[in-house]
């Protein structure tokens, strides 16, 4: 089988997935969620977006693209959990060998976890969204 045909393969299942992520968000229930729609249709355009990106890796200009919406879509989501409006639930789990004690967590701690990825996330999507704008795709 060609590497072409196997980039191909490999790049339909976190498309599927993250396809079928999004139908949720938009038609699924809302007893099962526990953030906003756009949340989680962001974590499931992650995966979209990763799938599109192994498609187009021959077409620079499209991964930078990809690679752009992917970060910000994913950064979106995780600053929302740190730093967004309303309640969060965490749990906490301490693992010893032979013992894991799991509760649930501290909000305020739940959310300054996140908040280093966050901010990460946020500043390489607006790099990756300068390098785009001014024509740098690799």
């Amino acid at each position: 089988m060609s590497e072409d045909v196997k980039n191909k393969l490999f790049a339909v299942m976190p498309v599927a997935m993250g396809g079928f992520i999004v139908a949720m968000a938009i038609w699924g229930d809302d007893s099962g969620m526990h953030a906003p729609r756009w949340v989680v249709a962001a974590a499931g355009g992650v995966f979209v977006l990763a799938g599109l990106m192994i498609l187009g890796q021959n077409l620079p200009w499209f991964a930078g693209l990809s690679a752009a919406l992917m970060v910000t879509l994913f950064g979106a989501a995780v600053s929302w959990v740190s730093f967004g409006p309303g309640e969060r639930q965490f749990t906490s789990t301490l693992s010893l060998p032979f013992i894991a004690v799991s509760g649930p967590g501290n909000q305020i701690l739940g959310r300054l976890c996140f908040a280093p990825g966050a901010i990460l996330l946020d500043v390489w999507a607006v790099y990756l969204w300068l390098r785009l704008l001014a024509g740098k795709t690799r």
